[in-house]
C-alpha cells in the first residue's frame, strides 16, 4: 500500500463521527447500571439455592430420621434373636421357624410404638445362611479339645463372627509365652490374641498383622471370671482397643486356632459359615445335648431380613444382611 492510500485512511478516520463529553457520560452511567443489576440478579439467585438447598437438606434429615431409627433397630433387634434362638439349638428348619417367630413378634412390638408416631413398619426373615456354633458350656473345662490337645484348629477357611470368652482368672498362665491364645489366620495375615495374668491384673495382648503387640488389661479378684467379646472389641465390658486388629487386618476366609489351650479354663462361643456336617470331627467336639465339651451344632451363621418403614412423607423398604460380630 502506497503513502497516499495510508494517508486517505487516515483522513477517513478522522472524518468519523466522535462522541461528545456528555454521550461518553451517558453512556459510562448506562453500563454502570447494567452491571449493577447482573451484579444484583447473581446474588439473588445464588441466596435462593443456598437457602433451598439449606432448607431441603433439613427436611430431608427430618424425614429420614424415623426410617434410620427403625433400620437401625431392625438390625440390632435380628442379631440379638439370632443368637439367642442359636443357644437354644434345633435342627436348620427348627432354628429358622424359631427365628421367624421370635422376628415375628419382634416386628408387631415394633409396629405398635411406630403406630404412636404415626408410621406403619414391617419387617420379616426373607433368607439365611446355615453354620455352626462351636462352644463349652462346662465353664470349669479348659480350651483343649474332646482329646485334650492342647493346640488345636477349631475350624478352617470359614467366615467367623461372635468369637466371646468368659475365662477364670485363676487359670491363667502368668507368663505370655505360655499362655492361652486365640490365633486367627486368613493365609496372609495372622492376628493372634494372647490372655495372661499377674498378681492383680488380667491382660490381653494383641499381635498384630504386622507383628506389633499391643495390650490392655483389667482389674480382677481371685475367683473371678473375665470376659473377652472379641467381636465388640471389649475386655470385662470395657473398651479393648488392641482387639481391633482382629476385624481390621484380615480379609476373606480364615483358620481358627487355639494355642496352650490347657492355660485357660471357662466357657466361650463362636460362629463359623460352614455347616455342623463339614465342621464337626468326632475327635474334636461333642454333639449337642451330650453334656460334654466342646460341642459343635447347628446354627444360622447369617440372616437377611427385609423391612417397610412407612409415613406421611416417606415409604422405605430395604434389605439387611445380620451376622452379628463378624470378623471375616
Amino acid at each position: 500500500m502506497t503513502d497516499d492510500a495510508f494517508e486517505r485512511a487516515s483522513d477517513a478516520a478522522d472524518d468519523s463521527p466522535r462522541l461528545g463529553g456528555d454521550d461518553r457520560g451517558q453512556l459510562m452511567l448506562v453500563a454502570a447500571l447494567a452491571i449493577a443489576v447482573l451484579l444484583v440478579g447473581l446474588a439473588l439467585t445464588l441466596n435462593t439455592a443456598i437457602y433451598t438447598e439449606n432448607l431441603a437438606t433439613r427436611t430431608t434429615d427430618t424425614n429420614l430420621d424415623g426410617a434410620v431409627n427403625h433400620g437401625g433397630a431392625v438390625e440390632a433387634g435380628a442379631g440379638t434373636l439370632l443368637d439367642e434362638v442359636n443357644r437354644e439349638g434345633g435342627t436348620y428348619g427348627e432354628l429358622a421357624g424359631s427365628f421367624d417367630e421370635a422376628f415375628g413378634n419382634w416386628s408387631d412390638a415394633a409396629a405398635t410404638l411406630a403406630a404412636v408416631r404415626g408410621a406403619a413398619t414391617d419387617a420379616e426373615r426373607v433368607s439365611h445362611v446355615r453354620g455352626t456354633r462351636i462352644s463349652q458350656p462346662d465353664a470349669a473345662r479348659n480350651f483343649t479339645d474332646g482329646n485334650e490337645t492342647a493346640d488345636w484348629t477349631l475350624a478352617s477357611d470359614v467366615g467367623v463372627r461372635g468369637v466371646r470368652f468368659n475365662v477364670s482368672r485363676d487359670s491363667l498362665s502368668t507368663s505370655n509365652a505360655s499362655s492361652f491364645h486365640l490365633v486367627v489366620d486368613d493365609e496372609t495375615n495372622a492376628v493372634e490374641t494372647a490372655v495372661y495374668r499377674d498378681s492383680s491384673r488380667v491382660f490381653v495382648a494383641v499381635e498384630d498383622a504386622g507383628g506389633v503387640e499391643t495390650t490392655c488389661s483389667v482389674a480382677a479378684d481371685a475367683g473371678d471370671y473375665v470376659t473377652i467379646d472379641v467381636a465388640d472389641g471389649r475386655l470385662n465390658g470395657t473398651a479393648c482397643d488392641p482387639l481391633d486388629a482382629v476385624h481390621t487386618d484380615l480379609d476373606g476366609s480364615v483358620t481358627v486356632s487355639y494355642r496352650n489351650a490347657s492355660e485357660a479354663e471357662g466357657s466361650y462361643e463362636l460362629y463359623v459359615n460352614e455347616t455342623n456336617a463339614t465342621v464337626f470331627d468326632a475327635t474334636k467336639y461333642e454333639p449337642a445335648g451330650s453334656g460334654s465339651s466342646p460341642v459343635a451344632q447347628e446354627a444360622l451363621y447369617a440372616v437377611t431380613v427385609s423391612y417397610v418403614y412407612e409415613s406421611g412423607e416417606m415409604y422405605v423398604s430395604r434389605e439387611l444382611r445380620v451376622a452379628p460380630g463378624e470378623i471375616a
